[in-house]
């Protein structure tokens, strides 16, 4: 919006002989050099006043009022996106430690996309956050989620385990590793998505600062399936884990090791 400047009000306050006259205007012009400055101040002033509030000031304040705010910006989150969430900060502080915050800052962070985000307990309580924002639950009776049971038989008392499951569109599966499609192990990357290894490392941050205090997330699984990790599915169903999956191989009955969990999904350990 158009406002008016003390250059632009020079002229009505000065007397007649300062004024913008035509070949007498040096005294004028001075005084306009003047307030020039003054009009410089006040822009950096006005700047200064509105880059704290998001979306209305500079976006290069943005990273620091985040830092604040502990507000994580997704690699592909445009400017107006991030100010948005930055906005809303008190939203989430006011629940945080529940699955629907952690849901939510997961689902924002991995913007365009806002896939589809599952949370799931040992106990087989899951929470669903579709891309619309509608947040459901369901209780699985029996329960239908045995991740370790045959691995780690003593974790059966763990009530506060919960895993995390995103589905597409989020990262790209980066193929099997090695020379036949150029895909190399090396700094920067993350194993088996094809995307940095610091946004990985961001998602464990988001997970460790909105979980509950007393929870532990065992894993964040990115499924490529959108099908795979019904709650409603029976116990043992295929697809399901079985008991087997605390560990990435199991014995396939002949002293042979087998994959223990299914191939479509990437696993992170959180």
């Amino acid at each position: 919006m158009a406002h008016l400047s003390f250059r632009e009000t020079l002229r009505f306050y000065v007397p007649p002989w300062l004024s913008d006259r035509p070949g007498r205007s040096v005294g004028f012009r001075y005084l306009y050099g003047i307030a020039s400055v003054l009009d410089a101040g006040a822009e950096v002033l006005v700047q200064g006043i509105q880059s704290r509030f998001p979306g209305v000031g500079t976006p290069t304040a943005l990273p620091y009022i985040g830092r604040d705010r502990r507000i994580f910006r997704g690699p592909q989150q445009t400017d107006a996106a991030y100010a948005a969430e930055l906005v809303r900060w008190l939203e989430y502080w006011r629940t945080a430690g529940n699955a629907y915050t952690l849901a939510l800052a997961l689902q924002t962070f991995l913007y365009p996309g806002a896939p589809r985000v599952r949370l799931v307990t040992r106990t087989g309580l899951w929470w669903t956050l579709d891309p619309s924002g509608e947040l459901s639950w369901h209780e699985a009776d029996p329960n239908n989620w045995d991740w370790d049971s045959i691995t780690h038989p003593e974790k059966s008392g763990d009530w506060s385990d919960f895993w995390i499951i995103v589905y597409p569109p989020s990262f790209d599966d980066a193929g099997n590793w090695g020379p036949s499609d150029g895909q190399t192990w090396g700094p920067g990357k993350a194993f088996g998505l094809d995307t940095a290894s610091g946004t990985i490392d961001t998602i464990k941050r988001i997970v460790q600062q909105w979980k509950g205090a007393h929870t532990r997330c065992v894993c964040l699984i990115v499924a490529y399936d959108a099908s795979s990790f019904d709650p409603a599915a029976a116990p043992g169903a295929p697809g399901m884990p079985d008991g087997h999956w605390g560990r990435w191989s199991k014995d396939d009955g002949s002293g042979g090791r087998i994959k223990s969990r299914r191939d479509d999904a990437r696993y992170v350990e959180v």
